[in-house]
């Protein structure tokens, strides 16, 4: 429990400070609730929080019916893609939104192939991003923020596609975590 935390925490954290870099600075939404710190609502890390733990919730329960194992640079992998997918998202102009958000589908489709992904991860990763896309159209409704320039329900194309690639993402961690920690070698006194 005190690694799903710790993960958790450092996963808003990170996240908070992309959708600054990558969203906030560049224009893609704007934050309307008020307390602000440089243009996000006080509560961003706190929703980023809460959307972490529902993925990683949801991928440690697929793990136990679809175990995936995965290396350390794996995960470092799966990162690095879902993080350049969401650093260009905030570059993508209006009129490429869809063969953006064409083009990230394409992609995890292969990643899910190549992974060897089957029937309940491949269903869960499609709940996480219904469930994002869902929970952030429901958030740009009651006022919270709004993206610049929405396609459907108040968010972008390209939203679904990369929350998918972070549901892989969340699966790689949810790997991780469930191996167990190594213990310390037993020292003589």
């Amino acid at each position: 429990m005190k690694r799903f935390a710790l993960v958790a925490i450092a996963s808003a954290i990170v996240l908070t400070m992309f959708d600054q870099l990558f969203h906030v600075r560049t224009e893609t939404l704007v934050y309307h609730w008020h307390p602000q710190l440089a243009g996000q609502t006080v509560i961003v890390p706190l929703t980023f929080l809460l959307a972490t733990v529902s993925m990683l919730d949801t991928s440690l329960r697929v793990n136990t019916l679809q175990p995936r194992s995965t290396s350390t640079r794996g995960v470092i992998a799966s990162l690095a893609i879902v993080t350049a997918a969401y650093l260009i998202s905030g570059f993508v102009d209006q009129e490429y939104a869809v063969a953006y958000a064409l083009l990230l589908l394409v992609t995890w489709g292969i990643r899910v192939v190549r992974r060897g992904e089957r029937g309940t991860a491949i269903i869960a990763c499609l709940m996480i991003a219904v469930g994002g896309v869902l929970g952030e159209a429901a958030l740009s409704a009651i006022g919270e923020f709004s993206y610049l320039e929405p396609d459907l329900l108040g968010v972008p194309w390209w939203l679904l596609p990369l929350y998918l690639h972070g549901a892989l993402a969340a699966r790689d961690i949810a790997a991780i975590m469930d191996r167990p920690m190594v213990p310390e070698p037993a020292t003589v006194a």
